[in-house]
């Protein structure tokens, strides 16, 4: 595995970490208590997808711009499910798991759409099947 394939996979792996334990999920919105779980439940499913992407070896910039907005879309929904937790005083269940699941799945498509991004191009030579 390249220096360059490397780098993508712990960038992608460590980002969402990085957000979980150094307390910016908190800043940005998420629970003090489910922070770094939220990020180590979304990491391995954003993973997963860009493994899948870079497996099959086709589409990977419409994937990855798929992984752009499915993150924009569940931040989009963790925030109104935070602001409608908020507005019943804690007792709508159904918001705290939109707040708590669109929480993991921005940071798989974090971690997904980092690992496609910095993951390296292929090289005519690798294309071709020699070397």
């Amino acid at each position: 595995m390249p220096t360059a394939a490397i780098v993508a996979v712990v960038g992608g792996a460590g980002l969402p970490l990085l957000l979980g334990y150094s307390g910016a999920n908190t800043l940005l919105g998420a629970h003090p208590w489910w922070a770094v779980s939220v990020a180590w439940i979304g990491m391995p499913i954003g993973a997963l997808f860009a493994a899948v992407v870079l497996w099959t070896e086709r589409a990977r910039w419409p994937a990855t711009g798929i992984a752009l907005l499915f993150g924009i879309c569940a931040a989009i929904a963790a925030h109104f499910g935070v602001l409608e937790f908020i507005a019943s005083h804690a007792d709508n269940r159904l918001a705290g798991r939109v707040w708590y699941c669109g929480w993991i799945a921005t940071m798989a498509a974090l971690a997904g759409f980092v690992i496609l991004v910095l993951w390296p191009r292929r090289r005519a030579w690798q294309a071709a099947g020699t070397g």
